[in-house]
This record gives structure tokens, sequence and C-alpha cells, in this order.
């Protein structure tokens, strides 16, 4: 006589054959299936490409849960064990933040960007409940990349000095691209390596046009971790592309016209003045004057910092920008640059622990599928999440990740969407 299962044990992952999403007996469960996959090849191809963000994935996601409530209940119910940790994260994220907002009276817009971490489990379950299919994702960052790279080459061809995308922020762009580029690189189906290898030289290619600097390490990052888990072809590209990268570095240092397209130039020329004569009327000494500020402020607050989204409020009351003349562009500033420093400088201790949390946990959780995996290691979603959470906390170092609303939803709904798909392939590992 066959076992009976526990009675919370999650119900087995039953999957159809290559190509296709597993079904559903009831009409309105299968739409609701069909509507998350559109809003899961939405989220990435619209994310850069169009003003609409994420909005459009939201509204398919939305969808799909209200067509059929007791399907999410009964994902939460199987998969409420593995959520648990998620869903601290961002309960302890979420109190802490609220608690600097009633402390210092601050705008609710302030605080919205940190409290969209409270969506990461939901999205996880949605995705465990449902079981999409992982290659709309995929799909849908290649469009994203491909739609951001002509965005990007037609503004830089219109005269733009960066590119923007529809971000009105350089630096956002930079970080999203990047973001899509995991997706693209790691959450790719078997056989995929050549669409996503051009999609991927298209987002580095917008990169390069956007001028941001600080995301580079993060795409070394997904490079050298493809370098190491990749085999045969992947592998050979991954060198291709890691000696590319070098050879580009040391380009821009002597080609001018791709010196100054990459603000290599003058990153060089902010360092020889601040080594020389602690010159800070750059936009790499207003960084380190930011850092030295958010610094003295966590000496200042260590319990409670100013409020979070008021870092700006720090800025204000240096001497830069009093008046009757004062430092136009250093003043228009309201954050850190800094992930670390700005947690500390806004919300003391609390705040930098929530930070930790934040980057920390799904970081350990996605480790831990990771080691439980068998097979098709270089193509998963915790290896996505992974390297996700690691590119985050290495542009964090010279930005603010969670000052900006774009980059700050997709952590939340990347997390929540990749760990789902993992809980997934960890009870039946992808074809």
């Amino acid at each position: 006589m066959p076992a009976t299962p526990p009675p919370h044990s999650p119900a087995p992952y039953a999957a159809p054959p290559a190509g296709d999403a597993p079904g559903f007996a009831a009409p309105r469960e299968r739409l609701a299936q069909r509507l998350l996959q559109v809003g899961l090849f939405l989220l990435p191809a619209l994310l850069l490409s169009t003003s609409w963000g994420l909005g459009p994935f939201a509204a398919f996601a939305l969808l799909a849960f209200a067509l059929a409530p007791p399907v999410f209940a009964r994902g939460w119910r199987d998969a409420r064990r593995e959520l648990r940790w998620l869903l601290a994260m961002a309960v302890l994220a979420a109190a802490v933040v609220l608690f600097s907002k009633f402390h210092f009276d601050v705008r609710w817009r302030e605080a919205d960007n940190r409290l969209r971490l409270l969506t990461a489990p939901f999205f996880a379950t949605l995705v465990y409940a449902w079981r999409p299919s992982r290659r709309w994702l995929w799909a849908g960052a290649l469009a994203g990349l491909a739609g951001a790279f002509a965005l990007a080459l037609f503004q830089v061809a219109g005269g733009t000095e960066r590119a923007l995308g529809w971000t009105a922020n350089a630096i956002v762009f930079a970080d999203a691209l990047i973001a899509l580029i995991v997706i693209a690189v790691f959450a790719r189906p078997s056989g995929e390596l050549l669409w996503t290898s051009l999609a991927c030289a298209l987002g580095v290619g917008a990169v390069v046009l956007s001028g941001s600097r600080g995301v580079w390490p993060g795409l070394a990052i997904v490079l050298l971790v493809a370098l190491i888990v990749s085999g045969g072809r992947a592998r050979k590209l991954s060198w291709a592309v890691l000696a590319a990268m070098a050879l580009a570095v040391v380009a821009s240092h002597w080609i001018p016209p791709l010196a100054q397209l990459t603000r290599m130039q003058e990153l060089a020329s902010d360092m020889d003045r601040v080594k020389r004569g602690g010159d800070h009327e750059s936009s790499l000494g207003a960084r380190v004057t930011l850092l030295e500020l958010a610094g003295d402020t966590f000496v200042e607050h260590p319990l409670t910092g100013v409020g979070v989204g008021r870092f700006e409020t720090v800025v204000m009351a240096t001497p830069q920008c009093a008046p009757p003349a004062p430092r136009v562009g250093f003043c228009k500033l309201g954050h850190a640059h800094s992930d670390a420093f700005e947690w500390a400088a806004t919300m003391g201790v609390p705040g930098v622990l929530a930070l930790l949390a934040i980057y920390l946990v799904p970081l350990a959780l996605f480790a831990r599928l990771l080691r439980a995996q068998t097979v098709a290691r270089a193509r998963s979603s915790a290896l996505a999440g992974l390297v996700l959470v690691l590119v985050y906390i290495a542009c964090g170092l010279t930005q603010s990740m969670f000052a900006h609303q774009l980059v700050a939803s997709f952590y939340a709904v990347a997390i929540g969407l990749l760990y789902g798909f993992a809980l997934l392939e960890r009870e039946r590992p992808p074809q």
C-alpha cells in the first residue's frame, strides 16, 4: 500500500513535456496561469523600454490572483514553511521603515520604495501556486535588453549626454540593465545560448551608453559566475566576453571618444584632484563628501538616524548649500550614494540590521536551494537569484539602490519570483 504523504508536505511538481507549462482543470485556473505567464514576459520586457515599468506585470499578476484565490491559498499552505524567512525579512524591513516614517513624520513616498519588499513573499507564492513556465521571464528579459539598447541609442544619437531610458536617471537605467542581464544569463532554457548572448551584448552596449561606472563591478560578477558554473560553449563564450571587457577597459583609457562615453577619463581626473589637493568639486569628490556626511550623521544619531528618505536635510545643512553661493549640483543630491551609509544615516543601527537582512536572507535561501540541486546548476532560478543579490550588493557600494522606485521594486518582485521558481525546481529539476 503506498505511503501517505504528511498533511503539510508540498505537492510534487509534475512537470509537463519540455516547452509546455503545467495545466489546471478549471477554465478560470488555466486562464489565470496564462495571464501570469504574459505578466512574466511583460515584467522585464517593458521595465526599461517603456514608461509603464512594472505596471503591466502587476496588473496581470493581480488579475491571475483574483481569478482563483483558492489556488493561491493552496500554494501558500504547501510552501509556507519555505517562505517564512522571506516573510520575516520583509516584515523586519517594513517595521524599521515604518517606525522611522512615523517617528519623524516622513511622507509616505519616502517609505514606499522600501515597503515594496513586502510583495516578495506574495510573488513567490504566486509562482509556486500557478507553476508557470520560466521561459516567459527569460524571453521578456531578452526583449527588454533589446528595447533598452534601441532606446539608449536613440537618446544618445539625439544629443542626450547619457542614456536614461524612461527612468530620467542614468544610474537607475544601468542598475536595471544589469538585473535584466542576470535574468537572461542564468534563467535561460537549455540550448538558448545564442539569443542570450546577443541580447546581453545589447544590454552591455546600453550600459556603456548610460555612462554609469558603478555597475561595472556587478557586470564583472555576472561574467565571473557564468565562467565558473558554465561548461562547453557557454564557458568559451564567458572567456571571450571577459577578454573583450578587459580590452574595453584598457581602450577606455587610450581612446578619447570611448573614454568620454564611459566617463573613465573623468574618473581618473576626479581621483587626481581628490588625491592632490583634496578638491571635492567633482563627481567623485561629491560622493566622498556624502559618505563623510553619512558617517558623521550616524555617529550623531546611532539609534534612529535622521529619518527614512531625509538624507537631503543633512546635505542642505552643509556650508556648501548655504547662501549666497550654494553648490548647485551637490545640493540636489538627496541620498548618500551607498546603501550601507544611507540606511545607517537615516535609520541608525536598526536600518543597518534591516539592510543586512534584505540582502543576506535571500542570499542564504538561494544558496541553500542551489546546494540541493543535482543538475542544471548553470541555468537555475536559485543561481539567478543568488547572482542578482550579489549584483545589488556590488552596485549598492556606490549607489543607494532602495532610494529609487524602479530598482527597489524590481528587487522585491524578482527575488520573490525567482525564489518561487527555485522551490519548484527543487521538487522537479528543469529538463
